[in-house]
């Protein structure tokens, strides 16, 4: 596709104001988006299990968990009268967990009343392959007495996907569409509340809208350009930077060192996977183990640097065993849960998985260094932007990791 330099002028003329109205939106303070949470499902489910917690600081109630219900009603998973019933009940000796029970990312119970909601929640994730049969045993198990046991997942718009696991058909599909709509509906009271709880309840729906449901006023205006300007705006995209396309280069920069004292493992083929680990000999040697067969080499463990098209992270992972080996298993298995509690994870800005030992490639957790949007509102080249953010990850993240590994890892 080909556009002239002179249609691409006359699309920065017309759509300059539109353009402006956009920025100066998308450049609005948001704490959310500056805090870098917006697709940080744990963030996501502390902040909804504040909100739906009648007994937390943001001093309105009930207010949201009842409306929660009726959401709950209109999927038609209360039995007889019981909807009735809670609405004109007391939920003060409601408790909400959020990540700590079992792992399961808002669990609300009641049990003078008799009602447990276990909430899923994903975003760009997939489920795990016995995730949900897990935290509906669990549920089973431990609150069995409780008459109404309800199971939710909550994704950013309608999906059946969670019918394709274990015990998928005990749960019912809730929308964030379904949450906004829960706070938009309840603007008034939120208007009336402590200044910091509405400015923080507002902001949320805002960033929700935008970088989850893509549906704010933003978001609809540059729609409305795109369909003026297709052609020009494609051109543009088209011919913007993309990450990927300079994974060589960053090979290149842990090859030499200008990344700092990494070494890139024998590892299969991943287009967007550049998998490392220190040049420290009692590290290797911790998770040197051939038996593993991992990404076809000799460790059983890497840090997996993924170069996205729009994205750059770093994740902590174990590797696969490819043989049936439950000596191998068990090595495994005391790693991952020794990993997981580390005190380096513990107050950093990491996205904690559930690190099952027994999944194939366990996932410990995840850092991210930047996104595309970060990168491209400044003036330095990738490579030199890149080090700077690996640099600040690899001395408040990486190195006090390699310290545990070295003191508590001796297995």
């Amino acid at each position: 596709m080909s556009v002239s330099v002179e249609k691409l002028e006359n699309f920065i003329v017309k759509a300059q104001p539109d353009l402006e109205t956009i920025k100066r939106d998308l450049s609005a303070f948001n704490i959310f988006t500056v805090l870098g949470i917006q697709h940080r499902e744990i963030r996501h489910s502390n902040f909804l299990g504040w909100l739906f917690d009648p007994n937390e600081s943001h001093q309105l109630g009930d207010v949201f968990l009842k409306d929660l219900f009726k959401r709950i009603r209109d999927k038609n998973l209360f039995k007889g009268h019981s909807f009735v019933n809670l609405l004109l009940q007391d939920l003060s000796a409601t408790q909400v967990y959020r990540e700590s029970l079992h792992n399961i990312d808002i669990l609300i119970v009641n049990e003078k009343i008799g009602f447990v909601i276990c909430i899923e929640n994903k975003i760009n994730a997939d489920f795990s392959d016995h995730q949900l049969e897990k935290y509906y045993n669990y549920v089973e198990e431990n609150y069995l007495r409780l008459p109404t046991r309800i199971y939710l997942t909550l994704t950013p718009f309608k999906s059946k996907n969670h019918l394709n696991y274990l015990a998928g058909d005990n749960y019912t599909n809730i929308t964030y569409q379904n949450i906004i709509g829960i706070f938009k509906s309840k603007l008034e009271i939120i208007e009336s509340a402590i200044p910091t709880v509405k400015e923080s309840i507002k902001q949320y729906i805002a960033m929700t809208e935008k970088t989850i449901l893509h549906n704010s006023d933003e978001v609809k205006l540059a729609q409305n350009i795109y369909k003026k300007y297709k052609n020009e705006i494609e051109f543009i995209i088209k011919n913007k930077p993309d990450f990927l396309a300079n994974k060589q280069a960053i090979i290149d920069c842990f090859n030499n060192g200008s990344l700092g004292d990494f070494e890139i493992i024998k590892n299969e083929h991943h287009k967007d996977i550049i998998r490392i680990l220190p040049k420290n000999e009692k590290i290797k040697a911790l998770f040197r183990d051939e038996r593993f067969k991992s990404w076809g080499g000799d460790y059983m463990f890497c840090l997996e640097f993924f170069v996205q098209k729009n994205h750059i992270w770093l994740k902590w992972c174990f590797g696969d065993i490819r043989s049936n080996n439950e000596e191998l298993q068990q090595k495994k298995t005391k790693m991952v849960n020794i990993m997981k509690d580390f005190d380096c994870f513990k107050n950093a800005k990491v996205d904690r998985h559930e690190a099952n030992p027994n999944d194939a490639f366990t996932g410990i957790c995840g850092v991210n260094l930047f996104y595309y949007e970060t990168y491209v509102n400044q003036d330095k080249d990738l490579v030199d932007f890149l080090k700077d953010k690996f640099e600040e990850v690899n001395s408040k993240l990486i190195q006090p990791w390699i310290k545990e590994c070295e003191e508590k890892l001796q297995v």
